[in-house]
């Protein structure tokens, strides 16, 4: 049913445990928001003869591990969510730093950072599939909302200081130093992890193999439109953040001052989206949270088509817009689909999620990788995002009619 917006009795408070989870994964991603300026430059430093290429396969190496997310959402279905959160940031710290110190010492490759970013980008994905199957078990069911918009919050606000700490680190240091120094502090979430409940798996065992795995988890999401339109979403949403985080250094360094404004650009996206984390609370009051998501979906299209003007203005503004949608929606859908899926399958719901979010994110890191003009895609982008926004009223009606319950037949006579 949509979340309502009705007065209830006060809930218990959020557990310390969950406080310093928090804690580390703010630093955690501090850490890596300046890693996520850093990397664009060392791959620029290559001196390849088709940087938007270059970069752009970079950015897709790192999308790639996405369409595992179903069989790693199984992971975190059957291991205890303390382990892997424990090892999955130690692991890319240790990445991290090797690549810094390939960097400082002249010997990197692009194949080396190719790698690096697929074994991230796998890591990362075993990092949320754990974290969000833990969320709705580790907080009271009523303060789920309150404890995705903090986690989001977090993850959010702490690039707002590590982007452009990142690019002042760049242009200070070098793209390959500030690598080596980001690097220990990654694993800021693996200590915090240590503090988190050893919950037993709730997942349903697993003698089907990976294929069963797939069918619980689509067999849930196509019994939900509001499911599979927020996977809809999710693609195109992720289709757009690969095509900015690849067309934005390069534009950046032919249209601007190259780091220094991208990580601008970066930081307004941040701030986008935290103020938009900020508002979800006081509108899923007024108007649920599937009211924000219908907010959401207008924000989005606004945001995108500034980025078809080639001035460096333009493309701040339109993060900053961009990331206000974002944020609204980032809170109001991750809540609802936790809300929509049954403890015992979640791990691979969201899985499956992030295997479709991974099928955006090849098809905008490969767009971004043609020659095609900037302010194109970015037309084509905003346009689609337009549509979708169109189409959503027919998406909550259908979800509120599968959510309404079937009226009571009468009995015949005699039964």
């Amino acid at each position: 049913m949509p979340s309502s917006p009705a007065s209830m009795p006060p809930a218990a408070p959020l557990p310390v445990t969950f406080w310093a989870y928090l804690g580390g994964l703010t630093l955690t991603g501090l850490a890596y928001s300046v890693v996520s300026i850093a990397l664009p430059f060392v791959v620029l430093g290559l001196h390849s003869a088709h940087p938007e290429g270059a970069v752009g396969a970079t950015v897709l190496a790192g999308s790639l591990p996405l369409f595992l997310g179903p069989l790693v959402g199984s992971l975190a279905d059957h291991i205890p969510a303390r382990r892997l959160l424990q090892a999955a940031p130690l692991l890319r710290a240790l990445l991290v730093a090797g690549a810094g110190l390939l960097t400082v010492r002249g010997a990197v490759s692009l194949e080396a950072l190719l790698a690096l970013s697929f074994l991230n980008g796998l890591l990362t994905t075993l990092s949320v599939t754990a974290a969000g199957a833990l969320l709705p078990r580790l907080v009271p069911p009523a303060r789920l909302a309150q404890a995705n918009s903090l986690q989001s919050g977090g993850l959010m606000g702490a690039p707002l200081v590590g982007y452009g700490l990142g690019g002042v680190l760049v242009h200070a240091l070098g793209a390959g130093e500030t690598l080596l120094l980001a690097a220990p502090f990654i694993a800021s979430l693996a200590v915090a992890a240590r503090a988190l409940p050893t919950l037993p798996p709730v997942g349903t065992p697993g003698r089907g193999g990976p294929g069963l795995d797939l069918l619980a988890a689509a067999r849930v999401m196509r019994a939900s439109p509001l499911l599979l339109g927020l996977v809809g979403t999710s693609f195109l949403l992720n289709l757009a953040m690969n095509l900015m985080n690849v067309r934005a250094p390069l534009f950046m360094r032919t249209a601007g001052r190259g780091a220094a404004d991208y990580a601008v650009f970066e930081m307004l996206i941040s701030g986008g989206v935290l103020l938009g984390i900020l508002l979800v609370t006081p509108l899923a009051r007024r108007l649920t949270l599937d009211g924000v998501l219908g907010v959401s979906r207008w924000v989005l299209p606004a945001g995108t088509a500034a980025l078809a003007l080639p001035q460096v203005g333009a493309w701040w503004a339109a993060a900053a817009v961009f990331g206000v949608g974002l944020g609204l929606l980032e809170v109001a859908a991750v809540t609802r689909i936790q809300e929509l899926i049954p403890d015992h399958v979640r791990g691979r719901v969201m899985g499956t999620f992030l295997g479709v979010n991974a099928g955006g994110l090849s098809l905008g890191a490969t767009l971004a990788g043609w020659t095609v003009p900037t302010a194109v895609l970015m037309t084509v982008l905003s346009t689609a995002l337009l549509l979708l926004a169109l189409g959503w009223p027919l998406v909550a009606r259908a979800e509120a009619r599968r959510a309404r319950p079937l009226p009571t037949l009468p009995q015949p006579a005699g039964d």
